[in-house]
């Protein structure tokens, strides 16, 4: 029993203290950078498919030659109205006259000007009309103001 009694105080004495542990504090880090791995591998796993192609000339150079014609310039207003050169006219019209003034000038050059709130669809139909029309120089612009009229 004394045996005991001293191995209780002895076991007393030998106690270490342990300071006492805040729970680990986890940040936000890892989990971003595994949102933006995770997003990356995704984006790049993706098929992207195109429905549709259209093929957008990129505005003539200045050059030397005099006889070029003049360029044609096709607004298209948010309902739907087209305007060729500040005339309005039908979508058949619209093919009638492109035609003609490819059949004038194989490299005609015509710039198609959206309204700002015009459907995708709408500008999309106008150009494939252009393009079934023999169109081969076909620009898109958003505002009058943005086309520099030295390339032409």
């Amino acid at each position: 029993m004394i045996q005991a009694a001293r191995a209780a105080r002895w076991l007393d004495k030998m106690q270490l203290e342990r300071p006492n542990r805040k729970p680990a504090f986890m940040g936000l880090t890892p989990l971003i950078d595994m949102i933006f791995l995770l997003l990356l591998f995704f984006l790049l796993g993706s098929d992207f498919i195109r429905f549709t192609q259209s093929q957008l000339a990129p505005p003539r150079g200045t050059g030397g030659d005099d006889g070029m014609s003049q360029v044609v310039i096709i607004a298209l207003a948010a309902n739907g109205n087209v305007q060729w050169n500040g005339a309005t006219l039908t979508h058949d019209g619209l093919s009638r006259k492109a035609g003609d003034a490819v059949a004038r000038d194989a490299e005609q050059l015509f710039v198609v000007m959206p309204e700002g709130k015009a459907a995708v669809q709408t500008i999309v139909s106008l150009l494939d009309q252009l393009q079934s029309a023999g169109a081969k120089q076909v620009t898109l612009e958003q505002d009058i103001f943005d086309i520099d009229l030295s390339d032409f």
